[in-house]
């Protein structure tokens, strides 16, 4: 990744609200960047930022951002624990994998009390491309097809990088993002999209009632979950049996949907008993 051109570092504690203010929105008008970019710049900065003075362990962060003329670029770089390694460890989870997995479904967080575990979520789908790397694991989301995937790690990285890029002619509009997972009338987030690929990409063919387990670990928080199968080529009965019919009919209030799936997925969904 190139170095971005303002760039400085920080000891912690220290205040995002004002770090942003002071170090980073005052550069972008100068700038002249588009009031829509910097409105979600702002949301997404301050909530990585809060997620490094709360959860990380750290004792510096780093902040690097540049712009094009088609969008404005950030990375945050933090020397803690590894956020991945902080989730596996709050939660008793077997790998890193299994908690990124868990994490980007949403309400995740090592500090309940203090946290919801939106704001990953809901970050990395405002920005056109986002990215996650931690102690030799990367993942990465681009708002073309809000879908996560595993990314070649490059060099390991100590503590958490998180890389996002705004596009300044096409922003999206954060009330629109929201309402998607967030409903009315309640506005609460109670919607969640999960990307099947990722457990293919860790663990290859999706074969047994284990895998079914952790790929609805978590779910339980919410009202209305869809399966992203885009990528997914095929998944076998013990697999689609404890997600789509022993999972499903444990939580009847939970609406269930499926998104990308072909033929061979389709058949087994059926033959498993769900109308897909």
């Amino acid at each position: 990744m190139n170095p971005l051109r303002h760039h400085f570092e920080l000891p912690l504690p220290f205040d995002e609200f004002r770090v942003w203010e002071q170090r980073v929105r005052s550069v972008l008008m100068q700038a002249g960047i588009e009031r829509a970019c910097i409105d979600v710049l702002e949301y997404v900065c301050t909530e990585m930022l809060n997620n490094v003075l709360d959860h990380s362990g750290a004792t510096l962060v780093n902040v690097g951002f540049d712009w094009s003329a088609s969008a404005v670029e950030m990375t945050i770089s933090d020397n803690g624990r590894g956020l991945f390694f902080a989730v596996r460890q709050a939660l008793q989870l077997e790998s890193d994998a299994d908690a990124a997995l868990l994490l980007l479904k949403g309400k995740v967080t090592t500090d309940p009390a203090r946290h919801t575990g939106e704001g990953l979520f809901f970050s990395s789908r405002a920005c056109d491309e986002f990215s996650l790397r931690s102690m030799g694991l990367a993942l990465s989301m681009q708002r073309s097809d809000a879908r996560w995937r595993h990314a070649a790690p490059g060099a390991n990285v100590d503590g958490t990088q998180i890389h996002f890029s705004v596009g300044r002619a096409q922003t999206p509009a954060l009330a629109d993002i929201f309402a998607r997972f967030c409903p009315h009338p309640e506005l609460r987030f109670t919607r969640t999209e999960v990307s099947v690929f990722l457990l293919v990409q860790t663990d290859g063919a999706l074969v047994s009632r284990s895998q079914g387990k952790r790929l609805v670990r978590g779910l339980s928080e919410f009202t209305a979950v869809s399966f992203d199968f885009t990528g997914v080529d095929a998944i076998q009965q013990g697999f689609a049996d404890e997600v789509f019919r022993v999972w499903g009919r444990s939580h009847p209030q939970i609406a269930i949907s499926v998104l990308g799936i072909n033929d061979a997925v389709a058949g087994m969904l059926r033959h498993v008993g769900f109308d897909a």
